[in-house]
């Protein structure tokens, strides 16, 4: 279909880029402060320059058009064109799926609710006072268009390696320019393609999704039978009742990989050996995430069959085993974010929320901040409130308690795909944050219960280096061992009371930590080896490290495919 020139035209346009000029002053002032409104605020200036151009343009047409009459007539919207409503209404549903595990049917009203309210007041409503002298269809897309950019911002700048020309603001213009250009050539082409087009964009998106989700949450039965047993065994019954203390340290890096960023850690690591703590070198998790390590711990299994939470909420075989014997459990967390639509079922935790109460307020936040933060949940809470708790937990000393909490610090970079210019020296902060806060763990706990069992560790790595983030792009022969030990390697330190000597078993991982546990506190010494998880890595090793992995200790694939993963190691690697 052929489209006409004319000063109508010209003014059309004109009116559509102040119309979206003046939409995203609006929105810098309703939405949250962040990369959205870094966008809005840099897009304006340019659009701004547009309509200028144009305005000039119209008026040089207008020049020698005198015969022109403006429209002076208000439109309103078709009632089928609230279809088109699909199309920045589906990065919304997109990221109701994948995060459908924080969502309640109230969160998920709110995620759905608000941005829709949103879309319809920025692509029909507010353009029906701009149609007095211009085309409302042009101006109904440029609202879609501009709508479903700002939700799209997030997507956007969680991937950065899909930027175009390297370029955040190149990269969400085109999203603006394209989703704009395809909407209006189909819409005047024909309204029933455009509809079909946009449906059937939406629809595509929604089946990939699903299909991924319904892929990694595939559920299996839980494994009633493995614990059955276990509590069918005399010998595993536990008969030196320690109190247990797990405490997780964010993303703390072994010394080795510490040695490499240029931090400096014996001084810390002399005071943990000074207080009787053994420090194990050379120490990795089975997985690379906060949720996906710490679950395998509690579970003792590398092979989860249900979500991770199911087990961060206490619903675990390591806390059965514990609770089966008259322990109680014990979580203290900084935030909802370990709990999902599970039961909860810890004795004792904190906080009381779940995830899912908040998930889908903290969700929309982040999607119109334009940014999916890791600590997302934590705004609610003050982190002095948690330490205050967690010093009340360490000095209680209640009997027959395990006691498990994870911390802040030092923390990991902020996954966006590109390293902050001070990306390290946030980290070394948050190292000393760290140590300081562990010195007080040590000495409140040996201070007050020095016949328990205190295991001190880290549940990944930090990334900070290529990307400080996944790495599934990378050549695999660029990858080396400390960017595997960048994401997988993870710090651990045990105390063990004097009637415990531990120097038979090895440990290489993490998740070892309750099989050597269990093995000095029942009569049976092989528990070790019958419950100790596989050595290598479960979870996304295509998405984090290039399909790499490490088996037993050492590298397959990669720069040092065959080397050992760390130098410095408590444990001997296999023949």
């Amino acid at each position: 279909m052929k489209i006409e020139i004319n000063t109508q035209s010209i003014l059309d346009l004109t009116v559509s880029a102040f119309f979206v000029l003046t939409s995203m002053t609006i929105m810098r002032l309703v939405i949250p402060e962040g990369n959205t409104t870094i966008f809005l605020l840099r897009g304006s200036k340019l659009v701004g320059i547009v309509f200028l151009a144009l305005s000039v343009i119209f008026l040089i047409s207008w020049f020698f058009n005198r015969n022109f009459k403006f429209k002076k007539k208000i439109s309103t919207p078709n009632l089928k064109d609230l279809i088109l409503v699909a199309l920045p209404m589906s990065p919304i549903i997109n990221y109701a799926l994948i995060n459908n595990e924080y969502l309640v049917a109230s969160g998920f009203l709110f995620l759905i609710g608000i941005p829709l309210i949103f879309i319809l007041f920025f692509s029909y409503i507010f353009p029906i006072i701009f149609s007095f002298i211009a085309s409302l269809k042009i101006l109904m897309i440029s609202g879609l268009a501009l709508s479903f950019t700002v939700i799209s911002v997030a997507k956007i700048y969680n991937n950065p390696e899909s930027h175009i020309l390297n370029s955040l603001l190149v990269t969400q213009g085109v999203y603006l320019i394209l989703s704009f250009l395809a909407v209006y050539s189909l819409y005047i082409l024909d309204k029933r393609i455009a509809y079909i087009a946009v449906i059937f964009f939406t629809i595509t998106g929604i089946i990939i999704n699903f299909l991924n989700q319904s892929k990694d949450n595939l559920s299996k039965i839980q494994k009633p039978k493995r614990f059955v047993e276990f509590l069918d065994n005399p010998k595993n019954k536990i008969i030196k009742k320690k109190n247990i203390y797990l405490l997780v340290y964010e993303s703390y890096a072994d010394l080795e990989t510490l040695n490499h960023y240029g931090f400096d850690n014996n001084e810390h690591l002399e005071f943990l050996e000074n207080n009787d703590f053994k420090v194990y070198h050379g120490i990795y998790s089975n997985a690379s995430n906060s949720l996906a390590s710490t679950s395998r711990i509690l579970e003792i299994d590398g092979n989860l069959s249900l979500l991770d939470r199911y087990y961060a909420s206490g619903n675990a075989f390591a806390l059965n085993i514990f609770k089966a014997n008259g322990y109680k459990t014990i979580g203290l967390f900084t935030s909802p974010y370990f709990f999902g639509s599970s039961k909860i079922s810890w004795d004792e935790y904190y906080p009381k929320e779940s995830a899912t109460k908040m998930g889908g307020m903290n969700i929309t936040k982040s999607i119109f901040e334009g940014n999916f933060e890791f600590d997302i949940f934590e705004d609610d809470y003050d982190y002095k409130d948690y330490l205050k708790l967690k010093k009340k937990y360490l000095t209680s000393n209640k009997k027959q308690t395990l006691f498990y909490t994870h911390n802040r610090y030092p923390g990991h970079s902020g996954n966006s795909g590109k390293c902050a210019p001070d990306e390290k020296q946030k980290y070394f902060r948050g190292m000393k944050k760290a140590n300081i806060e562990m010195k007080n763990d040590v000495l409140n706990v040996i201070n007050n219960d020095p016949n328990s069992i205190i295991v001190l560790l880290s549940d990944h790595g930090p990334y900070l280096t290529k990307n400080c983030r996944n790495l599934k792009k990378y050549d695999v022969n660029t990858i080396n061992k400390y960017d595997i030990q960048d994401r997988y390697g993870a710090f651990l330190s045990i105390y063990w009371p004097k009637d415990i000597l531990e120097t038979e078993n090895e440990l290489f991982i993490t998740q070892d930590i309750f099989p050597v546990i269990l093995s000095n506190i029942t009569n049976n010494k092989n528990l070790f080896n019958k419950l100790k998880i596989e050595r290598k890595f479960f979870d996304e090793i295509n998405w984090s490290i290039a399909g790499i992995n490490v088996f037993n200790g050492i590298i397959k694939g990669g720069m040092d495919d065959g080397k050992p993963l760390f130098d410095k190691r408590s444990y001997k690697l296999p023949n």
